[in-house]
């Protein structure tokens, strides 16, 4: 096991130390580690989930529900293909089948489902009145954007691999696009902290990126 993967085991444990059905858990466990090791993932791996995890640390005094915040992290990606069109409804299904195994509360896999489902838009519904985790939870989700250059050109060169299958004329295209919209938007980040702390930064790195398209 390696050090992201440990860390990310952690997280796991602490999330279902409810539960004694420890053989369940291990079943679910490792079908989580397959599933994000899958060798198509460049980026939509455990280190992106390690990733929002490491982020989610300084926030947690806020959180609400870290039940649902901490599941809603780990299952959002668990299915991914950049072949598919529902990847999110398929990662919330298999969130939902795997929490019920462990007997988690209906109210707590309902949420985590509707937490995963937002991050194909990256919007909170409006008529959503969840807590404020959930804002945070996509923020955190997309904070890579905000992260320094060289940071984000890693992160944007493991989208691309994870679109190989896409000649470099429909790829460029495609990404332009959707980074178009970002800039776009009024905001990027929902949480007033987000745009204040790294929204300049997101919005620069993307304009480079466009630039270097």
């Amino acid at each position: 096991m390696n050090e992201v993967e440990e860390f990310v085991k952690i997280r796991w444990e602490q999330l279902t130390a409810f539960s004694n059905k420890n053989d369940v858990k291990e079943k679910l466990w490792q079908e989580i580690v397959y599933r994000y090791c899958e060798p198509h993932r460049a980026y939509h791996n455990l280190n992106h989930i390690a990733y929002i995890f490491s982020l989610l640390s300084s926030y947690l005094p806020q959180v609400k529900n870290p039940a649902v915040m901490g599941f809603a992290i780990l299952y959002h990606d668990i299915v991914y293909d950049t072949y598919r069109k529902d990847n999110e409804k398929e990662s919330a299904e298999m969130a939902a089948i795997h929490l019920t195994e462990l007997m988690v509360k209906k109210e707590i896999i309902d949420q985590v489902k509707v937490f995963i489902m937002a991050t194909k838009l990256h919007e909170v519904p409006t008529e959503n009145s969840l807590s404020p985790d959930f804002a945070l939870f996509l923020d955190l989700d997309m904070a890579i954007l905000g992260e320094d250059f060289e940071t984000y050109k890693m992160y944007s060169s493991r989208i691309r691999k994870e679109y190989a299958q896409f000649s470099d004329e429909l790829y460029k295209a495609g990404r332009k696009e959707a980074l178009e919209k970002f800039l776009a938007s009024e905001n990027i980040f929902i949480t007033e902290e987000f745009r204040i702390v790294i929204e300049d930064a997101a919005r620069k790195n993307i304009r480079m990126e466009i630039g270097q398209l």
